[in-house]
């Protein structure tokens, strides 16, 4: 068999005696033939150019599958890319008006709000801009929260974040309602939770009013870590709080926690932020040293920040007070020597004057706390641990004082 014969044969080629030259199949007996021809002849130096056309071929053959397979893997992975992106933003848009909430106008909020009147103003913190009470058409009660003004947040972004929000439901949170966004002014509107901030109920009881008895506290912190377990475990990809303070925390008609604010602290100014941590004794509040210090933000600086609030609730005494002789004065310089002294019932708040608790309950939540604002982050608890503690802790019944 010729030269030509052989590649013809190996390729699908045609008979050469053929005139109508018609595709034939190539037998076994005709390689093993061509085989041995070519080996015979490739001692005799005859094949060198056979042997570099079919280099040729394979190689290039090789080449166009490999580039192939690149043009289709980046193909591929551009189409995927495009797809996630355009379901994203399909789910971005369905939630700007969703039927959980809705975009309120300006002058819908001036209108349930009286204007946004001193009489529907609520307690809490006006640094950031307020919150008011209303009244929607359908009856219903709502909180206004008034942010501080910004030229750095557009009206899509704001309305994505708040829509991404509002599709966070667990009892210990604060449902939103719906929004607005005027000229750079931004608003939310929360359901209204009845007995308003913790903060209140810790700092600026009237003489003579109600207090919060022990149980009731246990009942707070436990409510209240139940809430930020669901944002850490339950949501994908997990919820940082940020601003998790007394402040934040709104107690409902039995006196259980609703954490606000989840996403706010996105909108709340740097300087703003930067105001909680200056404080004297090198304290920094609520905040997470790694957070003050290197600007690390993980599921565990929400951790310090519920330690720190859980000694506020026992104790109730704020992260940093005046002190006549030293000062401003941490939560922590004031606590440590009586626990290094096991003089736990020194912690409690001086206006639980009954239903004092047995000096190992109160313990095991002071551990708790100091578990949870250990410096190293890995070496803090989850707040599922949390959770599963505090309600080993939960006497019964609750009661208020």
């Amino acid at each position: 068999m010729t030269k030509t014969a052989i590649l013809l044969c190996l390729y699908s080629t045609y008979n050469k005696e053929d005139a109508t030259r018609k595709p034939r199949y190539c037998h076994l007996q005709d390689f093993i033939d061509t085989g041995i021809t070519l080996w015979r002849k490739c001692h005799g130096g005859q094949c060198h150019h056979i042997y570099i056309i079919i280099l040729a071929v394979i190689s290039g053959i090789i080449l166009c599958t490999t580039i192939a397979v690149v043009v289709w893997f980046l193909v591929y992975k551009r189409t995927n890319r495009r797809r996630k992106s355009r379901r994203q933003s399909n789910l971005v848009s369905s939630s700007l008006v969703p039927p959980s909430w809705k975009v309120f106008t300006i002058e819908e909020l001036k209108s349930i709000s009286k204007n946004f009147s001193e009489g529907n103003c609520l307690p809490g913190e006006s640094k950031t801009g307020g919150t008011y009470s209303g009244i929607l058409a359908d009856g219903s009660k709502v909180a206004i929260k008034r942010l501080k003004r910004s030229n750095y947040q557009r009206k899509k972004e704001f309305y994505s974040e708040v829509g991404r929000v509002a599709r966070l439901h667990h009892p210990s949170l604060v449902a939103v309602k719906g929004c607005c966004y005027n000229h750079g002014d931004r608003y939310i509107v929360y359901e209204f939770i009845a007995n308003g901030p913790l903060d209140r109920w810790l700092h600026h009881v009237p003489r003579g009013g109600r207090c919060l008895g022990w149980s009731m506290r246990i009942k707070i912190a436990t409510t209240l870590a139940q809430g930020i377990a669901f944002l850490h475990d339950k949501v994908k990809p997990q919820v940082v709080h940020r601003d998790i303070r007394a402040i934040n925390v709104l107690l409902d008609e039995e006196f259980g926690a609703h954490l606000m604010g989840v996403g706010l602290s996105k909108f709340v100014p740097w300087d703003a932020m930067q105001e909680r941590t200056v404080m004297a004794g090198g304290t920094h509040g609520y905040l997470a040293p790694e957070f003050v210090y290197r600007n690390e933000l993980t599921t565990k600086s929400d951790v310090y920040s519920f330690g720190v609030l859980l000694l506020e609730i026992v104790s109730g005494r704020r992260p940093a007070q005046a002190v006549d002789s030293v000062g401003l004065q941490s939560i922590f310089e004031w606590a440590t020597p009586l626990v290094q002294s096991h003089r736990y019932p020194e912690l409690l708040d001086p206006v639980i004057s009954s239903e004092i608790p047995e000096v190992g309950a109160i313990q095991k939540v002071v551990d708790l706390v100091y578990s949870c604002t250990q410096h190293v982050p890995s070496m803090r608890p989850r707040m599922s641990h949390i959770v599963h503690q505090l309600q080993q802790l939960a006497p019964s019944p609750t009661v208020v004082e």
